[in-house]
């Protein structure tokens, strides 16, 4: 059994741009185009086909990466409608990983916005045919000239008008298709047929040797050749189609239909790269899209239906899948049947017999799926791949929140529903604090864990708060002291008694924690030492100075004294803690702060700024280097806690274009001024504790 088509008849495109800039309207105007949906669906009302999810709805925006699926002249078009705010960014990048071509939206009124540019270069990076739709053209405040010059400055001279609007604002009326009709120039048209179409046939030929040649004798080029050269010249990425669109009047729709159609690419047209050898991150092996052979198919969205379970969403990049293909997880080699292969139209699921390599579609409860793993598939004489595709690169979160359960018994099952939805977000952690013991989520910026905590509630009807997340501070000493406790209780019955010496002295950074016993003479008999020990021990891991974790001391017992009758473990315990703080604040004790490495990405415009404020942060420029596209990154060394914050400060700072990341490089002493402000910090809450 075959499908009807074949790998050259599909065309996967994904719709980005910023954040209500009409691409999630446009989507929703393809599908209604082509009879997909019976209905045009509509953001404002609620009603689209693709922003499904009860927070999208509520917002208005789109949140995660959500299909749909079309026929238009004999083409198989997957739709992947993506989100367009920054805080939703690993939603954009999914979608952009399963696909061969992306169709930018641009806003009439409001022009290139912030994501925008992200997601262009993003795209061109990736080697994917690129269209551009000016969208919104009945709206106040539109000038096409200018957006066009905008989008040109932006983002290359490639980009070119296929189409030119009739009309714009209230007035808009309709569209003119510049390589069929360039002879005349309505007055209504703010950029002329005849301007645009010699700058889109200049565009065209300059890709093509044998065209250019014909071209610069002064002989006419013909629309059918013109439009087959311009596939190619998209696929080599020197070609960028700019069309104008009204989705309220269904104007320029069926045109930018037509173009994906016939000039868009096909998943022939990018080449697709993985690795066979084992432990490899990525590779330079190709895969080739083969409609027999080995199954390569890649996850690139994962979420968790009420009534399907978990539901991979798969791009197949080699090979077929039907409903009996046994399919293996090249990660963890765990295998299941496909059992169901389904299509996907926004929240509904339409199963289908057979899918190809091109194909996007999705299998349920396969519960060991992640994004970015690869399947494979065994049975009959097909032996299981090694080749996996290379992963989706997605930015790591920056963010972190501690999390307080509303009701302290719901805090294991909390933990597990934030982990479920981790498993849905590569952008979205969740971990357990190994020294500050508490749980702490990270995402991409406060709306975006504001998303997760309402879906927690929504989902598992579990509630919960945050705050930022205790720095992990640490203790340790900078000289060598001793000290002495005896501790004696009595209370009528049997006493409590022990006295115990101590030596502290610093050790390497990094060392950790050693325990000598220098005991002569029996003072301190040897059944009593462990429990010394122990003593020490547990104070290490309470803290002295702000309730962190003490590092990097040798501790020494000496001397000391007992009772044959009120000694015990407990007694030595507790005469081993007291003096060990007694040591400990006469060793001229010190805070040791975790520092990491940032790099910030930005315009090269906010340079000066950025260099200002991770001074202020304590921290000091490494190096800097700029990028293509006007952007420059920072590095620099910054104490993490000055950083908590720094994706709200950034954001303002650079209007929502600047990125960051940052990687743990150690501990360093805190500053005398800084370590005070933390101790005391500490004493006032030890203070509230202790009045409560």
């Amino acid at each position: 059994m075959t499908t009807a088509y074949h790998v050259a008849d599909i065309r996967n495109v994904a719709l980005a741009g910023h954040g209500a800039s009409g691409k999630t309207s446009l989507a929703d105007a393809l599908l209604f185009a082509a009879g997909a949906t019976t209905r045009k669906g509509s953001v404002d009302e609620g009603t689209s086909a693709l922003d499904f999810d009860d927070e999208e709805k509520k917002r208005r925006i789109t949140i995660d990466c959500n299909l749909g699926h079309l026929v238009w002249n004999n083409r198989q078009i997957h739709l992947a409608d993506s989100p367009g705010y920054p805080d939703f960014i690993g939603g954009a990048l999914s979608a952009l990983a399963a696909v061969e071509n992306v169709v930018v939206a641009v806003s009439g009124p409001a022009g290139i916005e912030v994501n925008t540019r992200r997601l262009f270069h993003e795209a061109r990076r990736l080697g994917l045919g690129r269209f551009v739709v000016v969208t919104k053209m009945d709206a106040e405040n539109v000038d096409y000239r200018r957006d066009l010059e905008a989008i040109r400055e932006t983002f290359g001279t490639s980009c070119v008008p296929f189409n030119v609007p009739l009309g714009q604002g209230p007035a808009f009326r309709g569209v003119v298709d510049v390589l069929q009709n360039h002879d005349e120039d309505p007055a209504d048209c703010p950029v002329p047929p005849s301007e645009a179409y010699q700058m889109v046939v200049e565009q065209i030929v300059e890709s093509d040797e044998a065209l250019m040649t014909r071209y610069l004798e002064g002989e006419a080029i013909g629309v059918d050749e013109l439009r087959a050269a311009a596939h190619a010249a998209i696929a080599a990425g020197d070609l960028v189609p700019v069309l104008c669109a009204c989705v309220r009047k269904d104007v320029g729709v069926k045109e930018l239909l037509d173009l994906i159609a016939e000039c868009g690419l096909s998943p022939e047209d990018v080449h697709r790269f993985g690795t066979s050898e084992e432990g490899a991150e990525e590779g330079e092996e190709e895969i080739l899209p083969a409609e027999e052979g080995t199954l390569v198919a890649q996850v690139f969205k994962t979420s968790n239906d009420q009534f399907m379970g978990k539901l991979s969403f798969l791009r197949i990049l080699a090979g077929r899948i039907t409903p009996d293909t046994m399919l293996v997880n090249l990660r963890s080699g765990k295998s299941a049947k496909a059992g169901h292969v389904y299509v996907v139209q926004g929240k509904n699921q339409e199963e289908v017999a057979e899918a190809i390599a091109g194909d996007i579609v999705a299998v349920a409860k396969f519960e060991d799926l992640r994004v970015s793993d690869t399947l494979s598939n065994i049975g009959g004489n097909t032996a299981v791949s090694k080749l996996r595709a290379n992963p989706i690169h997605f930015p790591a979160p920056m963010v972190p929140r501690a999390v307080v359960p509303k009701a302290r018994e719901d805090e294991a099952k909390i933990s597990a529903g934030l982990a479920k939805i981790a498993d849905e977000d590569p952008t979205f952690t969740i971990r357990r604090d190994a020294q500050t013991h508490e749980l702490v989520i990270s995402g991409m910026s406060d709306l975006h864990l504001e998303v997760i905590q309402q879906r927690l509630k929504n989902r598992y009807k579990l509630e919960m708060s945050t705050h930022v997340p205790h720095v992990p501070y640490l203790e340790t000493i900078t000289a060598p002291a001793e000290a002495d406790h005896r501790h004696k209780k009595q209370t009528g019955g049997r006493g409590q008694f022990a006295e115990v010496h101590l030596r502290v002295r610093p050790v390497e950074r990094g060392k950790g924690f050693s325990f000598v016993d220098a005991v002569k003479g029996g003072v301190i008999p040897n059944q009593y030492i462990p429990a010394v020990e122990k003593g020490v021990r547990e104070r290490l891991e309470k803290g002295i100075l702000s309730g962190n974790t003490v590092v990097d001391v040798e501790v020494e017992v000496y001397f000391g004294k007992d009772h044959p009758v009120d000694s015990s473990e407990q007694a030595f315990k507790t005469a081993a803690d007291h003096a060990f703080r007694k040591a400990f604040e006469k060793a001229r004790p010190a805070l040791l702060e975790p520092i990491v490495a940032v790099e910030v990405t930005a315009p090269s415009s906010y340079f000066g700024d950025l260099s200002a404020d991770l001074s202020t942060r304590r921290g000091h420029v490494t190096g800097m280097d700029a990028l293509s596209g006007g952007l420059q990154t920072v590095q620099a060394i910054v104490p993490l806690a000055e950083m908590l914050s720094y994706a709200t400060t950034l954001k303002s700072m650079t209007s929502g274009q600047g990125s960051f990341t940052m990687e743990m490089r150690g501990y360093e002493p805190v500053p005398p001024n800084v370590q005070q402000q933390v101790v005391d910090r500490y004493q006032k809450t030890r203070a509230g504790v202790e009045e409560e």
